[in-house]
C-alpha cells in the first residue's frame, strides 16, 4: 500500500531568503552527467505549475511523463530540510501520469496529498528507475541538498537506467 501522504510544511510565507538550498529546482548538467541519467522524465510538476502557490488544506497533485517503463520514486523535502518519501518504487508504464494515481485509496475513497501549515517553499524529487530499488533507509530525517544528492545516487546505483526531476511549489497562508 502506497503512502499516504500530508505535505507538511516547516517556515513560514516570507521567512526563506532567495538563496535557501530549497528554491533552487532541478540538478544541472554536470549533476546529470556525473549521476548518468538518462532523459525519460519530462515535464514533472504540480497542477498549478512549477513554483505554483496553493492555499493551506489544498490538495495538489503532480503530473509528469515518462518515455520508458519503469519504477517512480517520489521524495519531499521540507523548508527546514526534512525529508519524506511520498511514493516509493511505484511500477508505471511508459506515458502521462498523475499523482497520486486514480488506483490509490484510502479510508475516504482515494488518497491525496493535503497542503499543511506552515506555509513556505516545498521541494519535490521523482526518482526514476527501470528496476525496484531495495534502499528503504534512505531518505529519512533532515537532508542538506548535497546529501539528497548523495542518497539519490545512491538510491539509483543498482539501476541500469536512471532519472531525476525535480520541481517545488509555494504554500502560502489563507
Amino acid at each position: 500500500m502506497r503512502l499516504f501522504a500530508l505535505l507538511t510544511l516547516a517556515l513560514l510565507a516570507g521567512c526563506v531568503p532567495a538563496s535557501h538550498p530549497n528554491r533552487e529546482v532541478g540538478l544541472s548538467a554536470a549533476q546529470r552527467s556525473q549521476f548518468a541519467l538518462s532523459s525519460v522524465v519530462t515535464q514533472f510538476a504540480p497542477d498549478r505549475g512549477q513554483g505554483g502557490e496553493y492555499r493551506l488544506r489544498e490538495r495538489v497533485f503532480f503530473s509528469f511523463t515518462l518515455s520508458r517503463p519503469g519504477y517512480i520514486t517520489l521524495v519531499t523535502v521540507d523548508p527546514d530540510s526534512t525529508t519524506v518519501v511520498l511514493e516509493r518504487n511505484v511500477p508505471l508504464a511508459a506515458g502521462r501520469h498523475t499523482l497520486p494515481l486514480a488506483s490509490d485509496r484510502n479510508a475516504q475513497g482515494q488518497a491525496t496529498y493535503l497542503v499543511l501549515p506552515p506555509a513556505g517553499p516545498q521541494f519535490f524529487r521523482l526518482i526514476y528507475t527501470d528496476v525496484a530499488v531495495n534502499q528503504r533507509s534512505l531518505f529519512d530525517g533532515k537532508l542538506s541538498r548535497e546529501e539528497l544528492n548523495t542518497q539519490t545516487r545512491t538510491y539509483t546505483a543498482s539501476a541500469a537506467l536512471k532519472d531525476v526531476a525535480d520541481t517545488s511549489l509555494e504554500v502560502v497562508g489563507r
